[in-house]
């Protein structure tokens, strides 16, 4: 006797068909991955806001010191940081053989005005004299041509007026001496002076003292970097932003400015520069070849308020790119 299969073929055909076609619906936490990387990607392709690196600069070029001669440093007047006024004495070279130069050029020139003084009185004095005996010879000439006293009354008198007009003349030649000693002595001492001044540095303005690069009595060459010193003013943000970003950052967007690695906002200013071109190095580093492969587009970043930084301080800048949504 057959069995007839036709019934149990097709149901289990139905049943198969069935199966196919089922699909599996995904998961709640799937579904919630899914749109965090997509999220995520549209983040990194048009970011609301990006983070750039750099650190605090004046809105002037900071200015090298360095002497124009050589010699020790006696002493540096103000710590690195301090702000100071325009020609404040900063730092100076020992001056003593100077100093001693300058004492002892002072009292030849003291003694060269005494004897200046000396020489005038003398010469006025012989001045008086010579006038005095000019007088006497006119009126004893007087009495010659009257022919009431011989002629060789007038010898003793003419003698006299030689002498003094000779002592006349020397006195002038002294004065004239002296004062050509008291010019070359004046000469001498305008140019100890010079080298004494060139010892000392002083503010070019009002500004701060960023670093020193000497000690106390270390030895320094002429035109030797000593310091820096920035002149006052507002103070900027020169940050870079990584290339991958370097598109997105324009001129006019806000920023907040942060130390970096902490969430606590030190100013706030906005990007007033951007770089035409990516460049190859950092400006956050001494060692620029550590950077040989980082591209990165050089921005600036004036600040409203830059009561709360340093010169010199590394910062991050949150640059906001859109409006938050």
């Amino acid at each position: 006797m057959k069995i007839n299969q036709a019934p149990a073929l097709v149901l289990l055909l139905i049943i198969f068909a069935l199966a196919c076609g089922k699909k599996e619906k995904p998961t709640s936490g799937q579904e919630n991955a899914a749109a965090e990387r997509q999220a995520a990607i549209r983040r990194l392709q048009n970011p609301a806001e990006l983070t750039a690196l750099g650190k605090v600069v004046p809105s002037e070029e900071v200015l090298e010191l360095a002497f124009e001669v050589s010699g020790r440093v006696q002493h540096i007047y103000y710590k690195e940081g301090q702000q100071v006024r325009a020609n404040d004495l900063l730092i100076a070279l020992d001056a003593a053989l100077e100093d001693n130069q300058l004492k002892a050029l002072g009292a030849q020139k003291e003694l060269n005005r005494l004897e200046q003084e000396d020489a005038r009185a003398q010469g006025q004095y012989q001045e008086e004299v010579l006038e005095q005996h000019r007088q006497t010879y006119q009126r004893l000439k007087s009495s010659v041509d009257a022919q009431a006293l011989p002629a060789s009354e007038l010898d003793p008198v003419a003698l006299d007026i030689k002498n003094s007009r000779n002592q006349a003349a020397n006195a002038a030649r002294l004065l004239q001496r002296l004062e050509a000693q008291a010019r070359e002595l004046r000469i001498q001492q305008e140019e100890v002076q010079l080298r004494r001044l060139q010892k000392e540095l002083h503010a070019p303005g009002e500004g701060t003292v960023l670093a020193w690069e000497v000690r106390e009595g270390a030895t320094v060459n002429a035109y030797e970097l000593v310091g820096e010193f920035a002149p006052s003013g507002p103070l900027f943000i020169e940050a870079e932003v990584d290339e991958y970003f370097a598109a997105n950052v324009k001129e006019g967007q806000p920023a907040i400015i942060r130390r970096e690695g902490y969430t606590d906002t030190l100013a706030r200013g906005q990007v007033i520069f951007t770089a035409d071109n990516l460049s190859d190095k950092s400006i956050l580093s001494e060692d620029n070849s550590q950077f040989e492969d980082r591209q990165v587009r050089r921005i600036k970043i004036r600040l409203e308020d830059g009561s709360r930084l340093l010169l010199g301080m590394k910062v991050e800048a949150r640059i906001q790119i859109s409006e938050k949504r």
